[in-house]
């Protein structure tokens, strides 16, 4: 083909190659996109006004397409990439427990919700709507759950350039008063010490045994029986710090019951089955409000709010500093005076 024939033709933006057959027809051609756009007329000018209609019409269609294109590559699946960060941004720094209680929230509120949508495509609403829900529920504390793992998972997708912005930061919880254990009245204690003596099941001993020690349900593993003292491993530690024990003198109350119980049946008790059965036996109250009922009566009973925190396992504060409990922790004899007084009848 003669030289001459092969031009360049722009319209706008858009650039073309023009050529001539050997019979004399015109050709335009150009490629948008992947696209490809071709007129063809006997006369150049009459080719390129086909050529700029057929543009015309395409270029509506050309952006759309891209567009679409550009989204899909964004577009990131929320569960493969929750599990993700669950994986490598909590579980090396939380205990089992925790993991094992992040994920079953996941499963039963967030995935059934948002299981099937990407993280692009989860509006600020859409998720102060979903926790509205929870909370109007009665739900609050599930809610709160809810709000810890979503607010830092997306907040994790920011930094990993995923998204741009944080859907859960104008996110607001409703307010609630969190509600505190309540313990055991004497005659609920007295009915559930009947129970126990009447039929000594392994879940009725590790009742008596945390209800007259405090200790946290997930301690009960831990425990060991040595002359006068309980000792055992504190469950609030995290994960990575070192592990701490505690001791506990044994009770007259305990005492009590002492010969009923089977200390390495009740260590092996699964603690979801007996959470539950304790809820079956007491339906006013939670397993930890046994935990609650002792402290409440080591209190009643005149022991030194300071002496009962060591016990129980609390955490050192601004009124109770770590130098009061090592002073009281390395008074063994007079924890043990203080506990005699850890004694009652029931009327």
């Amino acid at each position: 083909m003669p030289k001459q024939f092969r031009k360049i033709f722009k319209t706008g933006n858009v650039r073309a190659h023009v050529t001539q057959r050997a019979d004399g027809l015109f050709l335009i051609r150009s490629q948008i996109n992947k696209v490809r756009i071709t007129a063809s007329g006997k006369y150049l000018d009459i080719c390129k006004k086909r050529f700029i209609e057929k543009l015309s019409k395409s270029f509506t269609q050309i952006p759309l397409q891209a567009e679409r294109t550009s989204k899909k590559k964004q577009q990131t699946p929320l569960m493969p990439y929750m599990q993700k960060w669950l994986d490598c941004a909590k579980k090396p720094f939380v205990k089992d427990g925790t993991y094992n209680d992040y994920t079953r929230t996941i499963n039963n509120y967030i995935k059934p919700t948002f299981g099937e949508r990407v993280l692009e495509d989860i509006p600020t609403f859409e998720l102060q709507e979903f926790l509205n829900e929870i909370s109007n529920s009665g739900k609050n504390r599930t809610a709160k759950k809810i709000y810890q793992i979503l607010s830092p998972l997306f907040e994790y997708a920011v930094a990993d350039g995923v998204i741009t912005l944080n859907p859960m930061a104008k996110v607001k919880l409703a307010r609630y008063e969190q509600k505190h254990g309540v313990p055991l009245t004497i005659e609920e204690e007295f009915a559930l010490l009947q129970e126990i003596k009447r039929n000594p099941s392994v879940y009725n001993q590790a009742f008596a045994f945390i209800m007259y020690t405090g200790l946290r349900r997930a301690e009960l593993a831990s425990v060991v029986i040595d002359g006068e003292w309980i000792t055992l491993t504190t469950a609030k530690q995290r994960k990575g710090m070192k592990e701490k024990s505690r001791s506990i003198p044994i009770s007259p109350m305990l005492k009590r019951v002492l010969p009923l119980i089977d200390i390495d049946k009740i260590k092996t008790v699964s603690l979801g089955v007996l959470t539950n059965y304790f809820k079956k036996l007491c339906p006013n109250h939670h397993l930890h409000d046994l935990r609650h009922t002792f402290i409440t009566r080591a209190q009643e009973c005149g022991i030194r709010r300071e002496i009962v925190s060591l016990w129980a396992g609390h955490k050192a504060d601004c009124s109770i500093t770590t130098n009061v409990y090592t002073h009281f922790q390395e008074r063994s004899e007079l924890q043990i005076l203080e506990m005699q007084k850890y004694n009652y009848e029931y009327n």
